[in-house]
C-alpha cells in the first residue's frame, strides 16, 4: 500500500484500506405494514441504493420479502419509489458508495483518503458495510433461487439488509388445465433465516382462474442481477 491507512486482521483480512468499498447512509426510514412502497426524495443521486430488511431486524424466525425500486418520470417530474412486500413492515436505507462521500468537517475522528483525492473512508459518517455479494442470472429455466446463499456466525444477519432489486416477479405464466384457464406468478424474496443465521433467495407462487379464451403464455424476466447484504456501522 502507498497511500493511506490500513488494517489487518489477526486473520489476514484486509478490514480497510484505501481501495475499501463502503456506502454512505444518506436517508433511514420504514415502511409500515399493509403499504406499498415508501416515496424517495427526487432529489436522491441517480446511483443511488437501496437496502431493506424486516423491521427491527431478527434473532429468530424465518421472514421473507420481495423488493424493488422504481424510477421515472411523468410531465417532467421525477418518482422514485422503494417497493416491499405489502403485508410485512420493513426498514430502508438509502446508501451512495463512498466515491461520492460529502468531505467531513467537523475535524473529529479518522478520514482515510485514496491515492486519488477520494474518502476511502471516515469515521463522521455512518456507513452500510457489505458482508455477502454474489451476482445471479435469471433464465426461462431457472430463477437463481438459493435457500442460504450468504452463511453467517451467530448474530450475523440480526441487523442485516439486502439490496433491493433482485427481489421481484420471476416469471409469469398464463395456462390451460382441463379445458380452464389459471395464471401463476413466480416471486423471487429475500429470505431472511433468523434461526440458522443466514439469508437466501426463496420462489413464492400466486396463483387463480382466468377468464375461458384467454392467452396461454410464459413471461420471464431474464438477465443478470446482484445480491448483496450488509449492514450500517
Amino acid at each position: 500500500m502507498s497511500y493511506g491507512i490500513q488494517s489487518i486482521n489477526a486473520s489476514g483480512f484486509t478490514q480497510i484500506d484505501e481501495n475499501s468499498e463502503v456506502f454512505q447512509v444518506i436517508q433511514t426510514g420504514t415502511k409500515a405494514a399493509n403499504v406499498q412502497y415508501v416515496t424517495l426524495p427526487n432529489t436522491l443521486p441517480t446511483d443511488c441504493l437501496v437496502f431493506a430488511r424486516p423491521q427491527g431486524g431478527g434473532t429468530s424466525g424465518v421472514v421473507s420479502f420481495t423488493g424493488s425500486v422504481s424510477d421515472f418520470v411523468v410531465n417532467g417530474t421525477r418518482y422514485l419509489r422503494a417497493h416491499m412486500s405489502y403485508n410485512i413492515a420493513t426498514d430502508y436505507v438509502v446508501v451512495q458508495r463512498c466515491s461520492e462521500f460529502t468531505k467531513p468537517t467537523s475535524g473529529y475522528g479518522i478520514s482515510v483518503y485514496k491515492s486519488n483525492g477520494e474518502i476511502g473512508f471516515t469515521s463522521e459518517l455512518p456507513m452500510l458495510r457489505v458482508i455477502g455479494t454474489r451476482s445471479v442470472t435469471f433464465s426461462t429455466s431457472s430463477g437463481a433461487f438459493d435457500n442460504a446463499w450468504y452463511q453467517g456466525t451467530t448474530g450475523a444477519i440480526d441487523t442485516a439488509y439486502v439490496m433491493l432489486g433482485p427481489y421481484i416477479e420471476y416469471q409469469y405464466e398464463q395456462y390451460q388445465y382441463f379445458g380452464e384457464n389459471y395464471f401463476k406468478k413466480t416471486f423471487r424474496k429475500a429470505r431472511f433465516d433468523y434461526n440458522n443465521h443466514r439469508i437466501g433467495t426463496a420462489a413464492f407462487y400466486d396463483t387463480g382462474d382466468l377468464q375461458r379464451g384467454s392467452n396461454v403464455y410464459t413471461r420471464t424476466n431474464t438477465g443478470q442481477k446482484t445480491e448483496i447484504v450488509g449492514y450500517i456501522v
